[in-house]
């Protein structure tokens, strides 16, 4: 079964118990470790919000068939404390938010080699889409994958339109942009 959630990062806040306390270490090393394997430059930070696909092992079906995509697929958003997932899951992809003022950063989009080209980054953006904020949301990408964000209502910001760019945003794209990686700005522009 494949499962699309939020990692709660407030492990600090001593306000859950024993164990939804070791359930959420658990869960924020897990995180960690498979940015470490798969993108070693990112940096996860406590401080963004983190969504994830996990696939958790399920016995096999009486008639060995797994399910498909669409039944396997179920999407909860958490209110108040993160519960454990109930069986040993893998995390597939994550997907960070980060807060620059008063405003959002899509960072470390990553999807595992073996679930990539499934469709598995739309369904995690299409999660995370009620979370971001209308003009206020921005994502760096390299130019292969504009479709990919085109699709989720993000779009193309020119070199013309850079000096519209909050300097906060402007900064951190002139940290991560270099020849060896080219990188373009992207904006979420909903249309109503």
């Amino acid at each position: 079964m494949i499962k699309t959630d939020w990692i709660n990062t407030d492990l600090l806040s001593g306000s859950h118990d024993c164990a939804d306390s070791l359930a959420q270490i658990k869960q924020w090393s897990a995180l960690k470790l498979f940015y470490r394997q798969y993108m070693p430059y990112a940096r996860v930070s406590a401080k963004e919000s983190v969504a994830v696909i996990c696939q958790h092992h399920t016995p096999a079906l009486a008639d060995d068939k797994p399910p498909s995509m669409a039944q396997a697929i179920t999407t909860q958003t958490l209110t108040g404390s993160n519960k454990a997932f109930s069986s040993p899951a893998k995390i597939i992809a994550a997907v960070r938010i980060k807060p620059v003022g008063p405003f959002q950063l899509i960072n470390g989009v990553l999807v595992e080699p073996d679930s990539r080209g499934k469709g598995v980054a739309s369904d995690l953006l299409n999660f995370i889409n009620p979370h971001l904020i209308d003009k206020k949301c921005f994502l760096f990408t390299e130019a292969i994958l504009q479709p990919l964000y085109q699709k989720q209502q993000f779009n193309l910001v020119t070199p013309q339109q850079t000096n519209q760019i909050p300097a906060d945003i402007l900064q951190l794209y002139l940290r991560y942009h270099s020849d060896k990686r080219p990188l373009v700005i992207m904006q979420l522009c909903r249309t109503l």
